[in-house]
């Protein structure tokens, strides 16, 4: 069953690094500083890109990862999300990461040592939090392997087997480089697509070997869920950056613009800059666009901004909480986290946020008494907002790896969003930006009159990671629908001062700022 249609295509440069720079080399080896990371993704979220990928190319290589420090300053300057990777060990490792502004967490290398990682970063974080990065390299008999440490290292692993494992160990998405064209501009092998993407019920996105934007649209008719680029978005940024910027570009950028290695003559031959809006643009003709709303401060004239109201976010250990403050403290508030259950109930404002499983969140929240001071801010009348995890856990129960028993705020169960044999359904995890719609077709934007959609145009794009959802509630709660594989599904609520988003509004440009504005107004 083919449920391509309507399914909207991320665009996602990768960006490598090496020590506190952006690199970029030829099938993962030959490394080329370019500039700092930060710049180029500040540009790349300018020209609309959906998500960004960070990889650490060497931390596994020396045991260590960088990526801390970068993840901070980069996530300070974009609203979209982030998916990290590199020296990716352990829980702990995961942790630090999602602390510091990550979003998903990309591993590799460590799981041929302990595939169990990666079961246990789905049961703490949730399987949409836990990207594999295969890196696939033909052998003499032209089948694909798995490569590890920078492709430094064989597995041995056939990636079609590696691919089913990794799934049924909890992975919620694959990010497929093919090391044999990567950074040659030579296209990526369709073929090999064709085989892979129909044997896995998880999305795919596609990296390694993209010269032009023919290459990417050939890609999307294979079936993959998000393409990733380097290449050719960095040596279009680059020139860019040096017209808007004052100072100059680190490292080697000299030695590759003047085309002083046979490396850099084959680059600049083979690939052809292109922009990624120019990439979104092909894709709307071919009916697949993704268009978000960007945060700048014309998108936000004209509406309320309270005087510092004070925000409460609850700390329970489940995920990013930094990208939620930033976009809270962009909208305006003063922001406190914190796990203590009296600060926690007192609250003007409070935000619940969540990645992960909702079992282990509910026995987090029990176990440091915040369940019940969630509860009685709620009934205190004070304004509450769930998002994602979040909005679930406010509901009566969840049948998520076993029945567990909510916060029973708002009645309702939370469901797989499918059920049945993967390949009857859609993809789940359910990724990427999708559209918000009034209950009924025919209904106008006054339906959302006097809610934290107030400002919210019907059909806005906003950023969905998620496998379950919200069933069998009161429709009178039920703010707006999202329709994904023909199938419509809750993904906003509000019954009085507690309102809950299915979707990620800090990772949602202007469409999710907005929001969290309007949520300081009830």
């Amino acid at each position: 069953m083919n449920f391509a249609k309507n399914k909207f295509i991320r665009v996602i440069p990768k960006l490598d690094i090496k020590g506190p720079n952006l690199v970029k080399g030829i099938h993962l080896e030959g490394l080329r500083v370019l500039g700092k990371p930060e710049d180029f993704a500040r540009k790349y979220y300018e020209d609309g890109a959906d998500e960004l990928i960070y990889i650490d190319l060497v931390a596994s290589l020396y045991g260590r990862s960088n990526l801390i420090e970068i993840v901070q300053r980069i996530a300070n300057r974009i609203f979209i999300p982030l998916t990290v990777g590199g020296g990716v060990r352990n829980l702990d490792d995961m942790h630090r990461l999602l602390r510091a502004g990550a979003d998903k967490i990309a591993i590799n290398t460590a799981l041929f040592d302990n595939i169990d990682l990666l079961e246990k970063g789905a049961l703490r974080y949730g399987s949409q939090c836990m990207v594999v990065y295969v890196e696939a390299k033909k052998n003499p008999l032209g089948i694909y392997e798995c490569m590890h440490t920078n492709a430094r290292e064989n597995s041995g692993i056939k990636v079609l087997d590696w691919v089913k494992t990794i799934e049924q160990k909890g992975a919620g998405e694959i990010f497929l480089t093919f090391v044999d064209t990567e950074g040659t501009g030579e296209g990526v092998d369709c073929d090999f697509l064709r085989q892979l993407i129909p044997e896995v019920s998880i999305p795919v996105i596609v990296n390694g070997g993209f010269g032009k934007n023919e290459q990417i649209l050939e890609v999307i008719e294979q079936g993959a869920d998000a393409v990733s680029a380097a290449s050719i978005f960095h040596y279009h940024a680059l020139g860019r950056l040096k017209e808007t910027s004052p100072r100059e570009t680190e490292g080697n950028t000299a030695y590759i613009e003047h085309k002083r290695s046979s490396h850099t003559c084959f680059l600049k031959e083979k690939i052809r800059p292109v922009r990624i809006d120019a990439v979104k643009r092909d894709m709307l003709l071919s009916g697949q666009p993704c268009k978000m709303e960007r945060l700048d401060d014309k998108c936000l004239k004209g509406l309320k901004k309270r005087q510092n109201p004070q925000v409460v976010v609850v700390d329970y250990k489940m995920g990013n909480i930094f990208s939620l403050c930033r976009a809270l403290k962009k909208a305006g508030a003063k922001v406190v986290v914190t796990g203590d259950p009296k600060i926690v109930s007192d609250a003007d404002f409070l935000v619940l946020p969540g990645v992960g499983a909702f079992p282990e969140a509910i026995k987090n929240l029990n176990k440091k008494q915040l369940a019940k001071a969630v509860i009685r801010h709620a009934e205190r009348g004070k304004p509450l907002l769930g998002i994602c995890l979040g909005m679930q856990l406010l509901f009566s129960q969840s049948e998520e790896r076993v029945l567990s028993k909510g916060l029973g705020i708002l009645q309702g169960n939370v469901s797989l969003l499918f059920k049945g044999m993967p390949g009857h359904h859609p993809k789940l995890p359910h990724i990427g930006w999708n559209k918000l719609k009034t209950r009924e077709t025919k209904e106008k934007i006054a339906a959302w009159k006097n809610t934290i959609f107030e400002y919210v145009e019907p059909g806005n794009f906003a950023y969905f990671v998620h496998s379950y959802a919200i069933k069998d509630m009161n429709d009178k709660a039920l703010l707006s629908m999202t329709e994904y594989g023909g199938e419509r599904f809750c993904s906003a609520v509000q019954k009085g001062n507690v309102a809950g988003c299915q979707f990620h509004p800090e990772l949602s440009g202007a469409t999710g700022l907005k929001i969290l504005m309007q949520f300081l107004e009830i």
